[in-house]
């Protein structure tokens, strides 16, 4: 592969990595969006480079036709590379056509479930859920309903009308399916699962999205020995997929 050819791989490189967060959130289906400016910094890197190495070989193109004609020979012996070399160049073209989803159902089938956290001394530091007596549902990431589930000692849950929101998993081992999210701490590979059982309401399709508003069905005994967390549902909406997948 010429310089020609490398150059221009580091250009298609660079303007992906541009596109998918200048122009786009795709980013945020692989990484945090708080990586976004070191996305844009490296893509900016990637292109400037790019085009010095294709301007650099072509200015050595021209330099070496120049002296041979000068000299009255033919073309110069510059090298040059084989045509199935450039097809080196599909690897990055693909991100382009193809770009790979963010984790979904076949993820959350297959990896680790969050584990329980250790208890808070207090039983655990959260916010107040508002007023008890309020009609209103109080609308809830899934990390934090599983880890108020797992550690609030004082069940302040109990009762409240919740809204969750997640998409479809089938449950492999039984009754019900998960409605769950997938929470990231650097990117997509290091993601967890967070999720709730649900087993009274007809399973939906695989990787789509919900909003469901319900209620904790709240266990006996020692929180943390619950291994899912189940969610009585009252009323569920199929939703657009989030810009950012992941919690």
């Amino acid at each position: 592969m010429n310089r020609v050819a490398q150059g221009l791989v580091l250009v298609l490189l660079g303007t992906a990595a541009l596109a998918s967060t200048v122009f786009t959130e795709l980013y945020l289906n692989y990484v945090q969006a708080g990586f976004r400016p070191f996305l844009i910094a490296a893509g900016v890197v990637l292109v400037v480079l790019g085009l010095v190495v294709v301007a650099a070989e072509l200015r050595l193109v021209v330099r070496e036709e120049q002296a041979a004609h000068d000299h009255g020979g033919g073309h110069g012996d510059h090298a040059h590379v084989p045509r199935v070399a450039w097809l080196l160049l599909l690897p990055a073209v693909s991100v382009f056509v193809i770009a790979p989803p963010a984790l979904g159902a076949y993820t959350a089938e297959n990896a680790a479930s969050a584990a329980p956290p250790e208890k808070a001394e207090g039983g655990g530091n959260f916010d107040e859920l508002g007023d008890p007596d309020s009609a209103a549902p109080v609308e809830m990431k899934l990390r934090e309903f599983v880890s108020r589930a797992w550690t609030d000692e004082e069940r302040a849950m109990s009762g409240r009308t919740i809204e969750l929101t997640g998409f479809a998993v089938p449950n492999p081992e039984g009754k019900g399916w998960y409605l769950a999210r997938l929470q990231m701490a650097c990117c997509a590979a290091d993601a967890i699962v967070n999720r709730v059982l649900i087993t009274d309401q007809p399973e939906p399709a695989k990787d789509s999205w919900w909003t469901v508003r319900g209620t904790w069905e709240e266990p006996e005994g020692d929180l943390q020995s619950v291994r899912d967390h189940h969610f009585s549902v009252a009323e569920m909406t199929e939703v657009d997929d989030p810009p950012d997948p992941y919690e």
